[in-house]
């Protein structure tokens, strides 16, 4: 699970997207070995710069190490180097410290520490166009973990209304599901036999799964999910033992 919200940062500019911001050239054997995955590399790279007499390079160095550790998983240290990144850092490189910092909430269930954070984004002098599509989303997704669904959707309509044909929108379109409440799919197929199997025998190991399909490009697909559950956590429990017990793969909607 923490793959695919990974793999999301990287697509929204979740304080992570190095092609949304131009990195100072001594930096690029850095953004090579983050772009790998190779974080200690990447880090060790990072880790030259700091010390620098120039601050606009620090702070790069800084923002970058900061992604590093929030990618692997070290929310707690990732914080302390963006916060220490902040005071050398300008325009866009500063929105996106501030991004990262209340990423790192958000993976830790922080939620509402997350969303002062993006909210106080919303007021700062931000370019709207590049930004804000990016912190509706967020917002949005931590009200949801949050089982919030009211303060949740007015931001994603928001969202879809100014930027309808954003990846945001996208992404908040293709994740709903039919009421509040958080479920797990372990398949999705585009044959009913094997979504039927599947279910079956989900069925008869005592698992409440149900069924449901949806139309692409014309093509009828069918969902195979287990349980409604009214908190994240409840289906994170779920989640974990599909994965591990069944060897399912498994993301959470919505």
């Amino acid at each position: 699970m923490k793959k695919i919200f990974f793999a999301v940062l990287l697509l929204l500019l979740l304080s992570t997207d190095v092609f949304a911001y131009t990195y100072d050239k001594f930096l690029n054997q850095a953004v090579e070995y983050l772009l790998k995955e190779d974080y200690d590399f990447a880090v060790q790279e990072c880790n030259k710069f700091i010390d620098t007499a120039n601050p606009h390079v620090k702070a790069e160095a800084l923002h970058l190490k900061g992604t590093c550790l929030l990618e692997s998983g070290q929310y707690a240290q990732a914080r302390e180097i963006f916060k220490e990144a902040r005071p050398f850092a300008k325009g866009d490189l500063r929105t996106e410290i501030f991004l990262g910092i209340a990423d790192t909430y958000f993976m830790q269930k922080r939620y509402a520490d997350a969303i002062s954070i993006y909210e106080q984004l919303l007021n700062k002098d931000i370019k709207k166009n590049d930004y804000l599509a990016v912190i509706y989303y967020k917002i949005g997704k931590s009200y949801q973990r949050d089982s919030k669904w009211t303060k949740s959707d007015q931001y994603f309509r928001q969202l879809e209304e100014q930027f309808p044909q954003s990846l945001e929108a996208e992404l908040v379109k293709n994740s709903s599901v039919e009421g509040n409440y958080f479920t797990v799919q372990v398949g999705c197929f585009a044959n009913k036999q094997n979504a039927d199997k599947l279910y079956d025998d989900l069925k008869d190991k005592g698992y409440e799964a149900f069924l449901s399909s949806f139309e692409s490009l014309g093509q009828k697909f069918y969902r195979v999910r287990v349980g409604k559950f009214v908190s994240y956590v409840a289906a994170e429990y779920t989640e974990n033992e599909l994965r591990n017990k069944e060897s399912l793969p498994t993301h959470i909607f919505p």
